[in-house]
């Protein structure tokens, strides 16, 4: 059996990805002990406290850094994941509800059904936060809507634009996407997801409901 022999040119490269990524696999990175310490994992296997300062979660889901030397400060919201609610240190995403907007039109003898999927979203921006975030002309594909089917939904809207997100205060968006489900298509429920940056969110949000509890609207049109 003849044995394939790799050249100079295609060995370097080998070794080359190798080497890159054996750097991203042990890159640097953040984490925190089960104490709540702030610690750094260096990519050569060693590793230092980032700080002494420690952290705790309140009663009323407040999230406190406990200082070295004997006091402490607030520093947002206790992280939060659930279905219909992810909450970050300095917002916290709702899903309100969403609704099914179905419009029906006559055409000649047959009737046409159009509908459209509408999710309110409450977002509440921590007193801890040290700027406003205001957004402009969000691009829209940056926000995904699917069915557990794995279906897409394209968005067409985000009301109101623009956004200002400030210390302390409290939103309600509505996010209109095309189309809906269809009974035989079987799907049990819907997912929202942000992208990181969309809405002043770090990291990706995913909010979902089931299909089930969504109401169905007759309207007269689309906004």
């Amino acid at each position: 059996m003849s044995r394939a022999v790799l050249s100079p040119s295609s060995l370097i490269m080998l070794l080359l990805s190798f080497l890159l990524c054996s750097t991203a696999l042990f890159a640097d990175q953040n984490g925190m002990t089960d104490d709540g310490r702030e610690v750094l994992l260096k990519e050569d296997g060693s590793w230092e406290f980032r700080s002494n300062d420690r952290y705790a979660n309140t009663k009323d889901g407040q999230r406190v850094r406990l200082k070295a030397d004997g006091s402490w400060e607030y520093v947002g919201n206790a992280p939060l994941v659930l279905k219909e609610q992810v909450r970050t240190t300095l917002l916290d995403f709702k899903l309100q509800r969403v609704d099914i907007e179905i419009h029906k039109e006559k055409v000649q003898k047959n009737v046409r059904e159009e509908k459209q999927l509408v999710f309110y979203l409450d977002i509440s921006v921590s007193p801890a936060a040290k700027e406003i975030i205001t957004i402009n002309n969000t691009d829209l594909t940056r926000i995904q809507v699917t069915d557990n089917k794995g279906k897409s939904y394209p968005v067409l809207s985000l009301t109101p634009s623009p956004i200002v997100l400030a210390p302390d205060s409290q939103h309600t968006l509505a996010i209109r996407a095309k189309g809906a489900p269809s009974t035989w298509d079987s799907a049990k429920s819907m997912s929202l997801e942000l992208t990181p940056g969309v809405l002043g969110n770090n990291d990706s949000v995913t909010l979902s409901q089931n299909i089930s509890d969504m109401e169905k609207k007759y309207v007269e049109g689309f906004e």
